[in-house]
């Protein structure tokens, strides 16, 4: 575990940087962010090897809320921002809504992440040019700019970018190992202060680099905002689906069970302990999270090394923290970026079918040129969205016939009822709102039958919602015009009590209701039984 949490720790440093200059604050906070938030995520989180650390969709969420607040009122409100995201995360798994995370659509959720990879790129381009945009705070307006001014790009800051993408690529893939990244951003920070590059951005020009650990400051609520609070809000949801990907991806050694809501809440104490200490916004974090898995953690003690590693670096080297390249972080960022895009999860989707297509591509363009809040909003709008319409439209009905050897055998679902027949139907799907409708659509018509009998089963549906009361009584109506009844079987206590109290349903006129047994299919038999004999009687 300590080996492990040194790995993670060692990738973390520029991970961390990089996330600083992605939010626009000076990058020791993300250093900070990564030394307390996997010591609180890792003593609270019931997944124990996932690493609660910087994540570039929480940066650049962080980065794009906070607009054009500039020096220490950016930092103030940065700090606010992540106490209080860590207050709504902790909120949330208190209440127990780490199951919620079911109804993101992973359409909704592959636009997102390729829209934030892009976004990422995007904003890094800058960095890796040497040029100050001139267009506004849209990172794709601004890439047209900086593409319009490419006589104005510093030759030496693109040289330091490149030998960076280079030795990122490579040597990983050397006897270095996981140290490959931070020495490929060492190497041409080294050369540029060699060389003099003066007009090489450093991180020191961002902010001073304070030495020491950080004590404990409680963020000035003067910064709070209405920018501020929707940002926390954005910020929190879109670090909790993340973390939500890693648990499921991560799953605990010994085998015991992992809790959403538990995650969410360790989460959320990590990002208060990180607010306090002036640091980033953190989440579940799956790159670090499995570079410490590879490298052999058993224990949650994994995250917690990791946390106190960085503490050790963080006291030991902070001056040389400031002599790092800029554009070295931003090509490492844009590495990191790309990693995250799969063409391969994006075709699958856009051969799903087009409402797969139409969540995914709208996501994505919303993340693109709408506030990191807006798309959020619209992610889940979409995810319910797709909810309801595969809900509604996923209804069918089935006509059950016994066969002569005593076995139910399936048919499909007549059009039009006929005379003095009992007919069986089973309905499959959700039957609450557009699925009620749907299922109205589907029944069988008893047009010019006289007494037709439908025997509908229910089991298993323990609740019935008033549309469905609506659509079942609008039946039995019709059934009545035609001298016939509908019979409900396999009804749940609590469902027949529903049916009682709306008085919709006459139980005692054309509707009959017959509450479930432990043996599967007896008040169906019983329905039946009932409703020959009330033919006969009928024809007698």
């Amino acid at each position: 575990d300590g080996i492990a949490g040194l790995n993670g720790a060692i990738s973390s440093v520029p991970d961390g940087m990089a996330s600083g200059i992605l939010v626009g604050v000076n990058p020791i906070y993300g250093l900070y962010a990564c030394m307390v938030g996997p010591i609180a995520g890792g003593i609270f989180s019931s997944t124990r090897l996932m690493i609660i650390a910087t994540t570039s969709a929480a940066s650049l969420s962080a980065g794009q809320a906070l607009g054009g607040l500039q020096a220490e009122a950016r930092d103030s409100a940065l700090f606010l921002m992540v106490v209080l995201i860590g207050a709504l995360q902790v909120l949330f798994g208190l209440v127990r809504t780490g199951q919620l995370t079911r109804f993101v659509s992973y359409s909704v959720m592959t636009g997102f992440i390729i829209g934030i990879a892009v976004l990422t790129i995007l904003s890094q381009l800058p960095t890796v040019a040497g040029y100050e945009p001139t267009a506004g705070n849209n990172k794709v307006t601004q890439t047209f700019n900086l593409l319009s001014n490419l006589d104005r790009v510093n030759l030496w800051s693109l040289a330091v970018a490149v030998t960076t993408l280079v030795l990122a690529v490579t040597l990983p893939r050397t006897r270095l190992g996981n140290f490959g990244r931070l020495v490929a951003i060492i190497v041409p920070s080294v050369l540029a202060a060699l060389l003099r590059l003066d007009s090489v951005a450093v991180v020191r020009d961002v902010g001073d680099i304070p030495s020491g650990i950080p004590t404990p400051h409680l963020p000035s609520f003067s910064a709070i905002s209405f920018d501020v609070i929707t940002g926390a809000l954005a910020v929190a949801v879109v670090t909790l689906v993340q973390g939500a990907g890693v648990s499921q991806s991560v799953p605990n050694p010994d085998g015991s069970r992992r809790s959403m809501s538990r995650d969410f809440a360790a989460q959320g104490a990590a990002n208060v302990a990180s607010g306090l200490f002036r640091g980033l916004p953190v989440g579940g974090s799956l790159s670090t999270t499995a570079l410490t898995v590879i490298s052999g953690a058993r224990t949650r003690w994994a995250a917690i090394f990791a946390g106190l590693w960085m503490a050790l670096l963080v006291i030991v080297f902070p001056g040389l923290v400031s002599y790092v390249a800029m554009p070295a972080l931003g090509a490492l960022l844009i590495i990191a970026s790309l990693s995250t895009i799969k063409p391969s999860e994006a075709l699958s989707i856009w051969n799903t079918g087009w409402p797969s297509r139409l969540a995914g591509v709208t996501t994505f363009l919303s993340t693109l040129l709408l506030p990191i809040q807006a798309a959020v909003g619209i992610g889940v709008v979409l995810s319910a969205l797709l909810y309801v319409n595969e809900s509604s439209t996923d209804i069918s009905v089935v006509e059950l016939v016994k066969r002569d050897d005593g076995l139910i055998e399936e048919h499909k679902a007549p059009e039009q009822l006929q005379s003095n027949k009992v007919t069986v139907l089973d309905v499959y799907g959700h039957l609450f709102y557009a699925g009620a409708r749907t299922l109205a659509r589907l029944l069988p018509a008893p047009r010019d039958a006289q007494k037709p009998v439908v025997i509908l089963r229910l089991r298993g549906r323990n609740n019935i919602g008033a549309t469905l009361v609506e659509v079942l009584a609008n039946y039995a109506d019709k059934l009545q015009e035609a001298n016939g009844r509908l019979y409900l079987t396999g009804i749940s206590e609590g469902a027949y009590e529903q049916v009682v109290r709306t008085g919709k349903l006459r139980l005692t006129g054309p509707v009959r209701a017959y509450e479930a047994t432990p043996i599967r299919g007896q008040s169906t038999q019983e329905a039946v039984a009932d409703a020959r004999t009330w033919l006969v009687g009928k024809s007698a």
